[in-house]
């Protein structure tokens, strides 16, 4: 019996934040588009959206160190102003679905928590003083505090300061209007709103692993059929890297993925929760990936509250928390192994960071909590598994390849291909990266998808920092929508 044929638009493999974003766009400026997604799990969201699988941070400069490095004695906030202009493309988006749908109540995915840096010793003080008086003068993080009192940190976060022998160089800033989100829900969300319109369709279970391009169409085989589609979004994580090769898409030669777990000590004792509310980070320890920035924090799952600390890293050969252990063996190739090899000989310390990480005990992952919360007692807290995070091996102009802890998006040349590749700040920006997908590959076809995307990012096409008295309005209404204030 012969296969049937599936013509669409648009194929979204990986069902996670990214592809439920990328769809509701496109779905918001031509609702007749027809949209598949093929996700490999039983459901959307279950790996890097998933809430315990991320830090839930809304990402937005306002506490992650890591965004203002500190070079010959000058601090560059051009990361943390750039993170922070796409984060607030994500919360209009989320309004404007939230207003568009009365039966979505905000407080079910994003809450309002205090986004601080802490930070404990004489050299890490004077580095935050001068971030704080260098940022805090920029109009996105007008709010933002600072103190070096013991008492005041106690006051707002007394966890920091209970049991410390020394209080002389901590410091603290703080800033009040951040972010909790839960981006398994959001996700969840999304893809149930996009359900509505009869031209999208989910299909789980799904492992897409062989595509062809044939005649401009992208072909490939479900348990549906063959699928032959116009446009195709690979957000499948570190699955994405070996598709792309698959593909031999020249744009992605030389790419390959660098492999990293994570782990979370987590309290569930209500007495120590209700102290902390809040999430607070600190220095990455030297050597360490900037995704294992450390940080107190409290998360909002599913209308239970819990503590957590970490991420602690490690280096595994899975490219998804569901994947295999011959993922990463298996994504090396002759295109890749110079770049692959390089880097490895190039980053020997931080892999070796990574297996000490690994092979930590209890003990001493107590060891790095007490760093913050001094009195914290073993006996409360226990390890569970994070997300796998695939960082980016890429060619460079020199001879070894390049490392890159960031994001980054892959199109072919005819942009009828986008793929997206790497980790932090990943579904933070969403709503910014799938937004450059959409001009870059789309908006070429009508002219009116942009008076639309307006409707649904109000400060679409204006920097905020540049525009206070617009950014204060867009802030104002998108946050009595989300119940933010």
């Amino acid at each position: 019996m012969q296969k049937i044929v599936n013509e669409i638009d648009i194929a979204l493999v990986g069902g996670g934040i990214m592809s439920a974003t990328l769809a509701t766009i496109l779905h918001e400026i031509d609702p007749k588009l027809k949209i598949h997604l093929f996700e490999k799990l039983p459901s959307c969201g279950e790996e890097s959206s998933a809430a315990l699988n991320n830090a839930g941070t809304g990402h937005a400069g306002n506490c992650e160190l890591n965004y203002t490095p500190e070079k010959n004695n000058n601090i560059n906030i051009n990361k943390a102003l750039s993170v922070c202009e796409m984060y607030e493309l994500s919360l209009q988006l989320w309004a404007y679905v939230v207003k568009n749908d009365k039966n979505i109540p905000p407080e079910s995915f994003i809450t309002k928590s205090s986004h601080a840096s802490f930070v404990w010793d004489k050299v890490n003080t004077k580095f935050l003083e001068k971030r704080f008086k260098l940022i805090s003068k920029q109009p996105l993080f007008k709010g933002m505090t600072f103190t070096k009192e013991a008492q005041k940190i106690k006051s707002i976060f007394p966890l920091l300061i209970k049991g410390r022998i020394n209080d002389d160089n901590i410091a603290l800033t703080n800033y009040e209007f951040g972010t909790d989100v839960n981006f398994g829900q959001l996700t969840s969300i999304l893809i149930k709103r996009l359900q509505k319109n009869a031209y999208f369709k989910i299909h789980t279970n799904e492992h897409i692993s062989k595509i062809k391009k044939i005649n401009n169409c992208y072909h490939f085989q479900t348990q549906l059929g063959q699928i032959h589609a116009k446009f195709i979004f690979l957000g499948a994580g570190g699955n994405s890297i070996k598709i792309l090769q698959d593909l031999r898409l020249p744009q992605a030669r030389g790419y390959g993925g660098f492999p990293i777990s994570g782990k979370w000590l987590v309290c569930d004792n209500k007495n120590i929760i209700q102290q902390h509310k809040g999430k607070v980070y600190s220095q990455a320890e030297t050597g360490s990936p900037p995704m294992s920035v450390p940080h107190l924090d409290i998360r909002n799952i599913n209308g239970k509250q819990s503590l957590l600390f970490g991420p602690f890293a490690g280096f595994t050969f899975k490219f998804l928390k569901s994947g295999s252990f011959l993922d990463f063996p298996s994504s090396i190739k002759i295109s890749n192994l110079k770049e692959i090899l390089t880097v490895g000989i190039k980053n020997l310390n931080l892999l070796t960071y990574l297996i000490k990480q690994a092979l930590q005990n209890h003990k001493n992952r107590m060891k790095h909590l007490r760093k913050f919360y001094p009195e914290a007692k073993s006996s409360d807290w226990k390890l569970i598994s994070a997300g796998q995070r695939v960082q980016i091996i890429k060619p460079s102009d020199g001879l070894f390849g390049k490392l890159e802890f960031g994001t980054e998006i892959i199109y072919d040349h005819k942009k009828t291909l986008a793929a997206l590749l790497g980790a932090s700040p990943g579904a933070s920006v969403s709503a910014a990266s799938m937004l450059e997908i959409v001009e870059k590959c789309f908006l070429n076809q009508n002219q009116e998808y942009t008076k639309k995307l307006k409707k649904i990012f109000p400060s679409y096409g204006i920097k905020l920092n540049d525009n206070p008295e617009m950014l204060q309005k867009v802030r104002n209404s998108y946050r009595k929508i989300l119940k933010l204030l």
